[in-house]
């Protein structure tokens, strides 16, 4: 590439693939700065984030290659878009530079502490910043992991690699670790992928393991060996506490249908039902839920083999601190983060870079928890998202949420907020509910209604007064989610 380049800002835009880790690679070591760009986003939300990160070219695969002119006209001071076919070019341009021994390549300057990567947030409860990454961020959060975990030989790529969790831990991870990454080629591959792949672990967002786990029981139900699978499970954890393990073969079947081999699942992102961990730990699998946001590049705890405790998001990691700010009542309050991992701050963007941070360093992470006396993360919800009631009271969107969650069992997603009651005077909590359209149809809306509304009445029964549920809506569709399939709350809290 043209030496005119170096220090640019690149951006990459496709699907998880070989060339995209080569792109990668080649970009971040060597040429400039990294902006990976999500693939599901519309053109005009695209055009914004190149425009945003100044990029000076784009790296497309050749499916998004046929929506780059028109989000070329939106972006002047895109100079060039890269298709895959023009990779062999730029390797065999490399490979004469090497030639000629010019010392850029054989000493590219490598500045632990400048800028190599810019990240766009999620965007679940506001528009996207772009965090601003270095070396530093990255090797710290690939050390922590690697001293965390003892990783397996195949990592089975699902997530969106434009993700920090996905790059930044597991495929650099695993190449640092000298194991092979493959990639899914789409949700509904999953399955079939798994058995040609035969990996041993895999980073999945709760909902994918919820789905993993009701196929494992729909098809067990459906070959009339779900009560065989119970009982075999209560004869394996017996043995189990007398040191004899034979998971691997009374769940043969089962484990032979993921692939054989997968030992790992790596999960974060939403929270995770701990019923999840014990099924999938009975049958030979073991989950570690950890915590992660996109400014600390994103490790900031998980639970791991030497700490696994139900309901936490794990011990921090080595290479941060963790701390509690402004407990309330119940002991939690604002997560905030400090240490090699965390960003260097939002790009072109001073004033959100200052509000993140507090007067002596440490990053806020906008998320409300605590820590027991271990040292585990226990998460309770968004700072955003949280209710303050009439008597000055928190209230956690998402444990209401969890508690409806849980015990409703038609409820597929539910998003809990404050609003005005119907004279618009005092403050009631609120919560839109999108329940099993299956359900729906057997038991008809009128009836679904009145029913979720007593069912709610019973959850509120086990809450505080402060705490319950006034008024329940139903939607008719499913909520928008991102990309690694959260819920975008665009709720403004009355």
């Amino acid at each position: 590439m043209d030496q005119a380049f170096y220090n640019e800002h690149f951006a990459l835009i496709g699907e998880s693939s070989y060339n995209y880790v080569v792109c990668y690679l080649a970009i971040v070591n060597w040429v400039g700065v990294i902006v990976p760009i999500d693939k599901e986003l519309s053109d005009d939300e695209v055009a914004k984030q190149l425009r945003i990160c100044d990029a000076a070219a784009v790296f497309c695969s050749d499916i998004q290659a046929q929506r780059m002119p028109a989000i070329q006209n939106e972006c002047p001071d895109i100079q060039q878009v890269i298709k895959p076919h023009m990779l062999k070019q730029l390797i065999a341009a490399g490979q004469e530079i090497l030639a000629k021994g010019e010392p850029i390549a054989f000493d590219p300057k490598v500045d632990a502490g400048k800028t190599c990567s810019i990240i766009f947030t999620s965007g679940t409860t506001g528009a996207n910043k772009g965090v601003m990454l270095c070396h530093r961020n990255i090797t710290a959060v690939l050390h922590s992991a690697l001293s965390m975990f003892k990783l397996a030989d195949t990592y089975f790529s699902v997530l969106p690699i434009n993700h920090t969790v996905e790059m930044n831990l597991f495929i650099l991870g695993s190449l640092y670790a000298g194991f092979t990454v493959c990639f899914n080629d789409g949700l509904k591959n999953i399955k079939e992928n798994l058995k040609i792949f035969k990996p041993d672990m895999s980073m999945m967002v709760p909902m994918l393991v919820d789905h993993l786990h009701k196929n494992i029981w729909k098809e067990a139900q459906k070959s009339g060996q779900a009560a065989k699978l119970r009982i075999g499970i209560l004869i394996s954890n017996l043995l189990r506490k007398f040191g004899v393990d034979l998971r691997s073969k009374l769940f043969a079947p089962i484990l032979d249908g993921l692939g054989g081999n997968l030992k790992l699942i790596f999960c974060g992102g939403a929270p995770l039902n701990p019923v999840l961990v014990k099924s999938f730990s009975d049958i030979g699998i073991d989950i570690y839920n950890g915590y992660g946001i996109t400014e600390c590049s994103p490790l900031v705890s998980s639970n791991c083999p030497l700490s696994q405790v139900p309901g936490s998001v794990g011990s921090v990691a080595p290479d941060c601190e963790v701390r509690i700010s402004e407990t309330s009542e119940d002991g939690t309050g604002e997560i905030q983060v400090k240490g090699d991992n965390v960003m260097l701050g939002y790009y072109k963007d001073e004033e959100a870079t200052r509000k993140s941070f507090t007067e002596d360093g440490w990053f806020k992470t906008g998320d409300i928890g605590c820590l027991d006396k271990d040292g585990n993360v226990f998460i309770t919800g968004r700072a955003k998202n949280l209710i303050i009631s009439d008597n000055g009271k928190n209230v956690c969107s998402e444990e209401l949420e969890e508690c409806l969650m849980n015990q409703i069992f038609y409820l597929r997603e539910v998003v809990v907020y404050a609003t005005k009651d119907k004279i618009g005077h005092d403050r009631i909590i609120a919560a839109d509910a999108f329940l099993d359209p299956q359900y729906i149809i057997e038991t008809g809306l009128e009836r679904a209604r009145v029913l979720l509304k007593a069912d709610v009445a019973k959850v509120n029964k086990h809450l505080a007064k402060f705490k319950r549920i006034s008024l329940v809506n139903i939607r008719e569709t499913e909520f928008d989610k991102t990309t690694t399939k959260k819920i975008k709350r665009n709720y403004q809290q009355a």
